[in-house]
């Protein structure tokens, strides 16, 4: 069977192969899937010498490989791999401790996700924390017990050898299980607020999925701006908690009545303008949301929460100039900079720290325990996310 093979991105760049290392110096050729995700398409071999030579036992590691697309408690698998070499030059290997689920490595499991699927068989997972437990030489600025976020996108396994630059370093103190969510929602958050629309204190921007975690960093990043936030639940339960994170005011709406909503978010604002929507869910709350928005508006998409495109009216685009315009992560990666990324996520992590920017946890599962992981975290209605630690967490 192949091996799969995880590699990441930092600094603006998508990477290679070369910049990940389960077995360092491989000649074996890589295929490309999603960008900074990549297929080992050969055995590994090390120093000239296969693996596999007789009487030679490798040492393994745990990690989790999709084979086949479906329903990610069904389909994920737990296998044995080889240990990554030790680092070379400039590389340094970092352990994993909590490993992140979002609702982007679901989709991608039952291959949703993007616009092509991944080779087979894959890593998958987007996000992590881990601890430098080795350095290659010539590697400055970290140590080993360095708490780390490897920027690379299949993170769940157990230990991964790496460019060092790919391994951002995380303040002292940071809680292990905030900093596994670090790399994605904050940033995704941060960017929607800031990258979309030039917003003012005291003009309104709305959302929906306003309970995600994803919604609750832009509602409190919001708040710390004197932004306010019409945010849009689908279950009355949930309006109290977002609320309670900072919340302008919240509602409990279905998006399936263009005219009710709109009279909605009017009454909610008193009549102010709103100039930028936040969809996560796509189909027709596109539209609906669309039909609220001030004239010049902006409505962007990130998700598609509801498995459906996004359906808006070409009334709203031709004859009110509102637009609509999509969000990845990974193409803000490549275009921030070097500069802006650091700065983008030494904010974040100092929040983590202070305790403004956190996110609830529902429930912490092992790696061992992934399928059950999956389950929980694809179940609707939780209060909090869903990770998984491996054994080095407790250890």
């Amino acid at each position: 069977m192949r091996s799969p093979l995880a590699t990441g991105l930092a600094g603006g760049d998508v990477v290679t192969g070369d910049d990940v290392s389960p077995k360092r110096r491989s000649s074996a050729p890589l295929a490309l899937a999603p960008p900074g995700c990549f297929v080992l398409r050969a055995t590994a071999r090390q120093g000239g010498r296969d693996s596999r030579a007789a009487g030679h036992r490798e040492r393994v590691m745990k990690a989790i490989v999709i084979n086949g697309f479906g329903d990610p408690a069904s389909t994920i698998e737990l296998q044995d791999l080889p240990e990554p070499a030790a680092p070379g030059p400039g590389e340094v290997t970092v352990e994993m401790l909590v490993l992140n689920i979002n609702p982007s490595d679901l989709l991608q499991i039952q291959g949703l996700y993007g616009v092509s699927k991944p080779p087979l068989p894959f890593i998958p997972g987007g996000e992590a924390v881990g601890r430098i437990s080795a350095l290659g030489e010539g590697v400055k600025g970290l140590a080993i017990g360095d708490i780390v976020s490897p920027m690379i996108l299949n993170c769940w396994l157990e230990r991964v050898t790496i460019k060092a630059s790919l391994a951002m370093k995380l303040p002292a103190g940071i809680d292990l299980l905030q900093a596994s969510m670090l790399k994605g929602n904050p940033a995704t958050a941060e960017a929607l607020l800031s990258d979309q629309v030039t917003l003012q204190p005291g003009d309104w921007l709305m959302q929906n999925a306003a309970n995600s975690a994803v919604g609750t960093f832009l509602v409190k990043l919001a708040r710390q701006r004197g932004i306010n936030t019409l945010n849009v639940v689908r279950r009355e339960s949930a309006v109290a908690s977002v609320k309670a994170s900072g919340g302008t005011a919240v509602v409990a709406d279905a998006l399936d009545d263009p005219r009710a909503f709109r009279k909605a978010v009017k009454d909610l604002t008193g009549g102010a303008p709103v100039k930028l929507a936040i969809d996560a869910i796509g189909g027709g709350a596109t539209g609906v949301m669309a039909n609220a928005l001030a004239d010049g508006g902006a409505i962007v998409n990130y998700g598609l929460l509801s498995g459906e495109q996004c359906r808006i009216d070409a009334q709203h685009l031709i004859f009110r100039k509102v637009t609509l315009k999509g969000f990845w992560l990974i193409h803000w990666f490549q275009e921030a900079g070097r500069e802006k990324l650091a700065a983008t996520y030494a904010r974040m992590a100092a929040g983590m720290v202070d305790g403004t920017l956190t996110t609830p946890v529902a429930e912490v599962i092992p790696m061992e325990e992934a399928k059950r992981a999956m389950a929980a975290a694809g179940e609707g209605g939780r209060a909090g996310k869903v990770l998984m630690v491996t054994k080095a967490y407790g250890g």
